[in-house]
């Protein structure tokens, strides 16, 4: 039984001398690391913030005024300060932007309400000079690529039931909707 145990202590010497860091022979070993990236087809907005999941595309402030006699333009500003929605869609798609009826919609116009029955209207336009209406659901086609889709607002004196409603901060939110 000693023979034994030597030859196996001899084994065991010789297996931890051959395993040690200088036994071994210099080489290398090369191997491939998988790398990628999936662009799903989409559309951004690039001036919006979110909040409590629900995106913010910006604000459209009239100002302050003591009556509704005169023609009162407002525009939309970003959450980054520019005066449009960015949007940008990849290709192979057909989007399009629509912009709701809003909370207190009356006879076909969106309508600012500061909580009691008393509204004023207001319409919203694609252009600078406010001829080209944004009709309530309506889509509008959008371009491929990076755009700007600025938003105008108008309160005409001829859409109000009265044009010295009473004092109070008058409100509306518009669901906008991109689709592709």
């Amino acid at each position: 039984m000693g023979t034994k145990h030597i030859a196996i202590s001899a084994l065991l010497s010789a297996a931890t001398f051959s395993l040690s860091p200088t036994a071994l022979a210099a080489g290398t070993l090369t191997g491939q690391i998988g790398v990628q990236l999936t662009i799903s087809t989409g559309c951004t907005v690039g001036n919006g913030t979110n909040t409590g999941g629900t995106n913010q595309w910006g604000n459209i402030n009239f100002g302050n005024y003591a009556d509704l006699t005169s023609v009162i333009n407002g525009t939309l500003l970003g959450a980054n300060g520019t005066s449009a929605v960015t949007v940008t869609c990849n290709t192979g798609l057909t989007p399009t932007l629509s912009l709701g009826a809003g909370s207190n919609s009356t006879a076909g116009l969106r309508a600012m309400s500061a909580g009691g029955a008393t509204t004023i209207p207001y319409r919203l336009y694609s252009d600078t000079a406010r001829t080209s209406e944004i009709a309530v659901n309506t889509p509008v086609a959008l371009a491929i690529g990076a755009q700007n889709f600025p938003i105008y607002a108008r309160v005409l004196p001829a859409d109000q039931t009265s044009t010295t409603p009473a004092a109070g901060t008058y409100s509306d939110i518009v669901l906008a909707t991109l689709a592709w």
